[in-house]
């Protein structure tokens, strides 16, 4: 390879030949460790123009033997097939602006377009979002009162009141005492226009040691209009399993990516993934 002597200003003597070196740099040109999970640092910290990292994760405290999304509603997720405004509903008198549990939520997701929007809306207002939601990401407390989280399940949904299609909500934990989770418990995503996905790591985790379960990692890509297909599959017998990808899935602009899975009556199943965004040339 070429080396280059700085001080003489020359390259050296009888090592001239040249070799084309593609490195992962910052945006200000520094080179990047690309080894370890250090090297994933700029990435989070938005120091790498163009990629970006997601971090994805969701509970269902109630599988059963028919497969069911990894969310807190329960069942098998409905996608929306044309964009809709949205509207947030809580069963609790203190989830509303100026109570004290959740006053404001804030919705992330993609437009008609599967572009990424977002919108901060009063709970419980019975007044729609004004951006018009395909898929709804994520969503969590941005205000709350004393309680500082939610004080009863919030549904965020195509209708007022918690009618129409349910696309996320903002769950609870305990028995007796129960305790807002302030956010969304969501193991699905969709690749925004623009971008190509490259899933990392993906895990699952049983609550209860006595209950078996086996978890689907599904995707369909939309431009093409093909169905979900299972992508990999994990038998688990309680506790926590995570699989890392040294060689990561490749997802192409809007494709779904859902975390499914049956069992064991009763289990209580969480699961997670990691992508990160990588902006695709102009």
């Amino acid at each position: 390879m070429a080396q280059w002597n700085k001080i003489n200003q020359e390259f050296l003597s009888n090592n001239k030949t040249l070799f084309e070196v593609n490195m992962l740099a910052d945006k200000d040109g520094n080179p990047i460790n690309s080894f370890g999970a250090a090297s994933n640092i700029p990435i989070a910290s938005g120091d790498v123009t163009g990629w970006k990292s997601v971090h994805k994760f969701g509970r269902n405290p109630n599988i059963g033997g028919i497969p069911e999304t990894i969310w807190m509603h329960g069942g098998v997720y409905a996608y929306l097939s044309s964009p809709s405004t949205l509207y947030t509903h809580s069963a609790s008198a203190l989830d509303v602006v100026d109570g004290t549990g959740a006053r404001t939520l804030t919705i992330q997701g993609l437009d008609v377009n599967f572009n990424e929007i977002e919108e901060t809306v009063t709970v419980n207002s019975d007044v729609a979002t004004t951006k018009e939601f395909l898929r709804v990401t994520r969503a969590f407390i941005a205000t709350a009162g004393e309680l500082t989280t939610n004080k009863d399940v919030i549904l965020i949904s195509t209708a007022v009141d918690g009618g129409g299609t349910v696309l996320a909500d903002i769950g609870l934990i305990g028995s007796g005492t129960t305790v807002g989770l302030g956010q969304t418990q969501l193991a699905l995503y969709t690749i925004p226009a623009g971008y190509t996905g490259y899933l990392t790591t993906w895990n699952v985790g049983v609550a209860a040691y006595n209950k078996s379960i086996t978890a689907q990692l599904l995707a369909r890509e939309l431009d093409g209009g093909a169905p979900f297909r299972t992508r990999d599959i994990l038998d688990c017998a309680g506790g926590h399993n995570t699989v890392n990808y040294p060689v990561p899935h490749r997802f192409p602009q809007k494709t779904d990516i859902e975390i499914r899975a049956a069992g064991d009556t009763g289990a209580v199943v969480s699961s997670s993934f990691d992508i990160i965004l990588v902006a695709n040339p102009a």
